[in-house]
């Protein structure tokens, strides 16, 4: 009897992660210890996982109130950042929900910060708003020349500017990246605008 009641509270916590009922969720609150929490619950996916999965922000933010020290990477090594990201539709509200948690927005994965990830995973017009997203709670862009190239091989002024304008360093090949003229001479320029705020400012 014991078990059919934990298994029956065990489905209404996946049912509600999975459709982002928050009402539920908060009923459900200090019902599961948070090593409950980080075992497979369905599908051999966790609490996170299975929020992360479905693309429920809410359910995040829920897991994560349960759970504020929670590992940052999945068993297979691979960062939830990574996950959320890949989400077809709700990336920017699951990686908005794990870098609020306190997740490491410079966290890398096969040598590739997920500054970079953002190029594979996500859409030309919402891929600014990644980027921007992840340095406004930290991703560094000190070291972020191939983010510059992969900007100028894709003819993307917008993103250029803005990773030039926000500390990306300008490539020291910069004539064997394949792009037009125009834009090769827009990084130079964004680069010395650059450099005359800095100047202005004292920096």
């Amino acid at each position: 009897m014991l078990k059919i009641f934990k298994d029956a509270r065990t489905a209404k916590l996946v049912n509600a992660l999975r459709s982002g009922n928050r009402e539920a969720l908060n009923k459900l609150a200090g019902k599961f210890t948070p090593e409950q929490l980080t075992e497979p619950l369905a599908d051999n996916f966790n609490a996170l996982e299975l929020a992360l999965q479905a693309g429920q922000a809410a359910s995040l933010r829920w897991v994560m109130e349960q759970l504020p020290q929670h590992a940052q990477r999945d068993a297979d090594d691979t960062p939830y950042l990574l996950h959320a990201l890949q989400h077809p539709d709700e990336s920017l509200a699951l990686i908005t929900a794990l870098l609020q948690s306190g997740f490491d927005a410079n966290i890398s994965h096969e040598e590739r910060s997920l500054l970079e990830w953002c190029f594979e995973h996500c859409e030309q017009q919402t891929l600014m708003l990644h980027l921007s997203r992840l340095t406004q709670h930290g991703a560094t862009l000190e070291q972020a020349e191939v983010l510059v190239i992969r900007s100028m091989e894709r003819e993307d002024q917008a993103t250029l500017n803005f990773l030039i304008s926000s500390g990306a360093p300008l490539p020291q090949r910069l004539e064997e990246i394949e792009c037009s003229e125009e834009l090769r001479g827009y990084a130079r320029r964004c680069a010395d605008d650059k450099k005359i705020r800095e100047m202005m400012l004292g920096r």
